[in-house]
């Protein structure tokens, strides 16, 4: 067995150490990176995306309020300023809404189109809208849904405790309490 001398043992370390470090600093300058090591980085190292909310809401409510005959402020005052108003479609309102968090939909997309003749509406049409309080819960259900593994080991974004919610109130018309008098032309 042959004894290296104390100089030759610290250069053999040093250039054992300085290879080590070479190699890793090389390494640490590479340009791939595979989808795996993303999704792992992205899991733990989130950045801040705000919510996005895209369009006009319309309620229920507010749909109900629409009524043919209507002038178009009318329709503004109610439902607001149009997402799409086109030059070519002059006599068509389009309200379109959709609602995103971190870049993915969380309620589908919900449209509502009113149509005029001059000033005043002829026709409405659009999907089925949620009340205020309905949309509230698919938001909120998303969120409860929707937590990283990170999330759940370190204990932040817990569930939210939330009340049951309410039931909608029905309107019922009234039914007049006299006899009904027209008016004569």
């Amino acid at each position: 067995m042959r004894v290296l001398s104390p100089s030759k043992r610290l250069l053999r370390w040093c250039t054992l150490v300085l290879m080590v470090l070479a190699a890793l600093i090389a390494t640490g300058c590479s340009t791939k990176v595979d989808e795996t090591q993303r999704t792992m980085m992205n899991s733990i190292f989130r950045p801040y995306v705000p919510d996005i909310v895209q369009g006009n809401f319309i309620s229920s409510e507010q749909y109900a309020k629409l009524e043919v005959g209507m002038s178009r402020e009318q329709v503004r005052q109610i439902l607001g300023t149009p997402l799409l108003a086109s030059y070519f479609h002059a006599n068509r309102w389009d309200y379109v809404f959709e609602f995103k968090r971190l870049g993915e939909k969380i309620s589908k997309e919900r449209r509502v189109t009113v149509f005029f003749n001059g000033d005043k509406v002829t026709k409405f049409n659009g999907d089925a809208l949620p009340t205020e309080v309905e949309l509230v819960a698919e938001i909120d259900n998303y969120a409860k849904n929707k937590r990283s593994f990170w999330d759940m080991v370190t204990g932040k974004n817990k569930n939210p405790v939330t009340p049951p919610l309410q039931q909608p109130e029905v309107l019922i018309p009234s039914q007049p309490s006299g006899p009904i008098v027209t008016p004569v032309k």
